[in-house]
């Protein structure tokens, strides 16, 4: 039998699992073919799954972007580089995506069911990277999704609305559900919150639990109200700082903390990032992390009829996607799609992705989404 040459060194499988956690998701698809040990851990373990999803949690998440109802695109914030592909068959007509909220590398998309009227709503879980859609069929109006921590793979949805057909008439409350992918069925939880929720998309999953802006009338507060997956109830996480009403995103920041940033829809276009510490904390509360203070002329308007999706840096920075309209030649109004970085002093960076007329309507309510690659399976 031949034997290997004396100088070669093999790795113990321990550090070479551990390389390959450090390795960007597009290559691993690459290596599969390496060896059939190596295939079986990229292709079927759960656990290097989640472990590669922890290891690159804090870089730079992509932009994903749905133009139009007809394709897919995708920016790279360190590069620039926009790729682009068709949108899955499964969300063309009747059923556009509305909105996403995302977790873990899987997008929770709400869908409008045009067909049974513009009130009904359908929801699919897709992995852009992995191109794989999952259906399920509801129809309530908001929706969260995260997972029990005690089980990492254990997705649930959460989704609640209003009864409309209880009694006395007119007298509404709110109804509560919980679907699980195991088990494929909805049941309803006893959960509430005494608040208002400001919108939708207001919201961000962060580390299996759903984040929302909210507020609570009776002493005029605006806080985060939050949804824990393990224990099945509300929470109130602490208060909101204050904010102006022209454009407000909430996102989550190194993996484990919150966001939210705010922007002066005046003459000032001034812009307010705050920070929460970790969510994890005992205690937390929101700190102003930076602002951008430079005048009009050095900061855009980061909302016009769709609001972006952003993220911020570790250096002080905003990456965001967004959308403006602006007058052309003979008084004609477009459309225009720029990725922007902001640092303290201003625009660094601007890419204009798209341009199309002001009359033409994609129907999102959000112009872009921000995301994490991962090799996390859609649910089955």
């Amino acid at each position: 039998m031949a034997q290997a040459p004396a100088d070669r060194v093999w790795l113990p499988f321990e550090l070479v699992e551990e390389i390959l956690c450090r390795t960007p998701v597009e290559s691993l698809f690459r290596f599969k073919e390496t060896s059939k040990q190596w295939n079986a851990l990229i292709s079927s373990e759960t656990k290097f799954k989640q472990k590669h999803l922890d290891h690159h949690i804090q870089t730079p998440e992509r932009f994903l972007r749905i133009d139009d109802d007809c394709a897919v695109q995708i920016m790279d914030p360190v590069t620039g580089i926009l790729t682009e592909r068709p949108i899955p068959n499964e969300f063309l007509d009747p059923l556009s995506i509305s909105w996403m909220v995302h977790c873990d590398g899987l997008m929770l998309c709400i869908c409008e069911d045009w067909e049974r009227g513009g009130g009904y709503v359908r929801l699919a879980v897709w992995n852009p990277f992995l191109r794989r859609i999952r259906w399920i069929e509801p129809s309530v109006d908001y929706f969260g999704v995260g997972y029990d921590v005690a089980s990492r793979d254990h997705y649930k949805i959460l989704r609640f609305g209003y009864n409309l057909s209880s009694s006395p008439p007119c007298d509404t409350h709110r109804v509560f559900e919980i679907y699980e992918f195991m088990s494929d069925s909805w049941r309803g939880i006893d959960a509430g919150f005494a608040a208002d929720l400001y919108m939708e998309w207001e919201c961000v999953s962060v580390k299996g639990k759903m984040y929302w802006l909210a507020y609570e009338d009776t002493d005029e507060r605006d806080f985060i109200l939050c949804f824990d997956f393990a224990a099945e109830i509300f929470k109130d996480v602490c208060d909101c700082p204050d904010f102006w009403d022209y454009s407000n995103r909430l996102e989550c920041f190194n993996g484990d903390r919150l966001s939210f940033l705010t922007q002066d829809g005046g003459e000032s276009r001034d812009i307010e990032v705050w920070m929460t510490n970790k969510l994890s904390d005992e205690v937390v509360s929101f700190a102003n992390y930076f602002n951008v203070t430079t005048g009009p002329d050095l900061i855009p308007r980061l909302h016009f009829h769709t609001r972006p999706g952003y993220s911020i840096g570790k250096h002080r920075n905003i990456m965001a996607w967004c959308e403006a309209t602006v007058e052309e030649e003979e008084d004609e109004k477009v459309s225009v799609f720029t990725f922007y970085e902001i640092d303290e002093g201003g625009v660094v960076r601007e890419i204009e992705t798209r341009r199309r007329g002001s009359d033409d309507y994609s129907g999102l309510s959000i112009c872009s989404y921000v995301y994490v690659r991962s090799l996390i399976p859609v649910p089955e």
